[in-house]
């Protein structure tokens, strides 16, 4: 009888710990479940302000007069689309849905960018130009009308990004879908309609069909991908995330899309990372850890110096920072190659730290993978101080000037003195060519509370 009494009691708590552990996983992901909606609604909601923003600001620099005003106004469109561009890539619509309307974003931004460069010089709007930002305040208000049909089907439970999120990925593929076809496929067939936009900035498509110079001969399976992808990610061991393969990329550099899911006991657990593998060279083309930053712990410096640790780490040696930008707890440096002593401006890899914890949260090597090469860099002709007195009168030169090769609007590359100095409390950077001694740009320097910026 004891015997028998004991066997239940047994039964009977093993039956409940299995119950409370089902019920601890249970309501683990429904918490998961949660955050997740709740950063897609943040993601989308963010994306609709700026893009509200951008039709604002467009419909004011075409009402504008003074050149500071567009100066402004188009540094303003530029950030913008930049915020837009990163929340709208975050949402859970897969690339061949929102990808006309990001490049639209990437090129509005690079355009206005283009233009507030041409009014830092004391250009002013061609006919062309002007009339370039007319059809694009009429495409940015067909895009705040699309996004606003997408908001009342939020509003009204149509679209539900917590119901989205609580499904299978199998589900989740077929949904996501279904609910694109019906709005964001409507979105983005409207871009689709629209001509390209043509002017000299790095996201023009005549720019874009170069071939990437760094990537090597070697071909990578997506195991291979797999392997890479969780060397790479910072932290990223085989016990720490469970790594798979979503997909094949076209374009410029062929890649493997893979997935990082935490893992945790032995489980995923969270919102997965994902990167880009290049099929030809298997070199990470670009990555992002999606997650909520906390309290900031790190400052600027000590981030730019884990983003050096890391890309050393990982094969990218003989790099500097060059400028950055920091944005809701994460900082953004640029890297650059330095070779004997010249800057290599096309060969950029961006790096991005979460200040909470010090984590890299995001790279994108497109620039170096696509400039990236043995260069023979001629020996320049001018010495610095030859080229500082042709650095315009009314610049008070600061700094020691330094060799820097900077990139033209074609593909053509020219070896340049660059100096930064002082103008009535403005801060310029200007470049003199070291083998002829013309001025080949003059960029303006802005140091703000959330990082460094040139036009």
């Amino acid at each position: 009888m004891r015997k028998w009494m004991a066997a239940l009691l047994v039964g009977v708590l093993a039956v409940a710990g299995v119950g409370y552990w089902g019920y601890s996983q249970y309501t683990g992901k429904q918490r998961m479940e949660v955050a997740l909606a709740n950063n897609y609604n943040r993601a989308f909601y963010n994306t609709l302000d700026h893009v509200q923003n951008l039709e604002v600001l467009l419909a004011k620099s075409l009402v504008a007069t003074d050149r500071k005003q567009d100066d402004k106004l188009f540094t303003e469109i530029w950030q913008q689309t930049t915020a837009a561009l990163d929340n709208i890539t975050q949402l859970p619509v897969s690339d061949v849905v929102i990808g006309r309307t990001a490049k639209f974003l990437a090129q509005m931004g690079d355009f206005t960018r283009n233009l507030a460069d041409n009014t830092a010089e004391g250009k002013t709007l061609t006919d062309k130009q002007y009339a370039s930002l007319q059809k694009l305040y009429q495409q940015a208000g067909d895009l705040n009308s699309e996004l606003q049909k997408v908001e009342t089907k939020v509003t009204e439970g149509t679209i539900n990004f917590r119901e989205m999120a609580g499904r299978t990925r199998a589900e989740l593929g077929q949904e996501g879908k279904q609910l694109a076809s019906a709005n964001f496929q409507t979105i983005d067939e409207k871009m689709h309609s629209y001509p390209t936009l043509i002017y000299d900035g790095p996201f023009s498509d005549h720019l874009q069909s170069r071939d990437p110079k760094a990537l090597g001969d070697e071909t990578v399976d997506e195991n291979e991908s797999k392997k890479r992808a969780l060397k790479f990610i910072d932290g990223g061991q085989e016990k720490n995330y469970i790594a798979q393969v979503t997909g094949q990329v076209e374009g410029n550099i062929p890649a493997h899309r893979v997935e990082l899911t935490p893992r945790k006991n032995g489980e995923a657990a969270g919102q997965p990372a994902i990167m880009d593998i290049s099929r030809k060279g298997g070199k990470v083309i670009w990555s992002i850890v999606p997650r909520d930053v906390g309290e900031e712990k790190y400052d600027a410096g000590q981030a730019k110096e884990k983003a050096k640790r890391f890309l050393e780490q990982r094969g990218y040696k003989d790099m500097v920072a060059s400028y950055y930008q920091k944005n809701d707890g994460v900082v953004t440096y640029n890297f650059v190659t330095e070779k004997d002593d010249v800057i290599v401006y096309m060969d950029m890899v961006k790096v991005s730290v979460a200040l909470d914890n010090g984590q890299v949260v995001g790279t994108d090597a497109r620039g170096y993978l696509m400039g990236h090469r043995k260069r023979d860099i001629p020996e320049p002709k001018l010495s610095e101080q030859e080229a500082r007195e042709l650095v315009g009168q009314g610049i008070e030169v600061k700094k020691k000037g330094r060799l820097a090769l900077i990139p033209m609007e074609t593909y053509e590359e020219k070896l340049t003195w660059e100096f930064e100095g002082n103008m009535q409390g403005n801060t310029f950077l200007v470049y003199i060519n070291a083998l002829t001694g013309d001025e080949e740009r003059i960029l303006q320097l802005f140091n703000t509370d959330n990082g460094q910026l040139t036009m």
